[in-house]
């Protein structure tokens, strides 16, 4: 028990540090690519990474703190169901599934925290953060998770001879 609730904190506090750099690095991108400002030159990867650099404290507020609790809730969920989970294909096809669900949380959650941001692109952009945060935190953590059920199946199914009375 205390082996899985460290596994689902890990999980949240990978999901922070995911949200928050893929967060910023899409922001960066985005406003690097932005078509109203065709008359300067394109930054270079080195520009883009920088601001995506700077970009990581603000989105550690907003993305980082729902990368926690969703890194949590998804951790949680997938542990309740470890009974259907055999295999990493499973696992990450299962994390993909509740990374959608939960991502489309996420502008709810930011209107409580900033209630003066409102855009549209933060549902387009959060389904695919939240998509390849959860598939990178299952693919990171599969082999612990598929081994924690295999110890738990392994010694929950070994035959045990009846007792009788003398």
């Amino acid at each position: 028990m205390r082996s899985s609730v460290a596994l689902i904190l890990r999980v949240g506090a990978l999901a922070i540090a995911l949200a928050t750099a893929i967060s910023a690095l899409l922001i960066a991108i985005l406003s690097a690519v932005n078509p109203l400002y065709r008359e300067t030159t394109s930054p270079s990867v080195l520009e883009i990474l920088e601001s995506a650099a700077l970009l990581c404290p603000i989105t550690a507020v907003s993305a980082g703190s729902f990368g926690l609790l969703a890194g949590i809730s998804g951790g949680a969920v997938l542990r309740l169901r470890k009974q259907r989970i055999r295999s990493t294909k499973r696992l990450l096809l299962e994390a993909s599934i509740i990374g959608c669900l939960l991502s489309f949380l996420f502008p709810f959650f930011d209107r409580l925290l900033n209630p003066t941001s409102v855009n549209s692109m933060y549902l387009i952009m959060s389904i695919p953060i939240g998509v390849i945060c959860a598939v990178l935190c299952a693919f990171t953590f599969r082999h612990r998770f598929l081994r924690e059920i295999d110890g738990h199946e392994r010694s929950s199914m070994v035959p045990t001879l009846p007792q009788f009375p003398r």
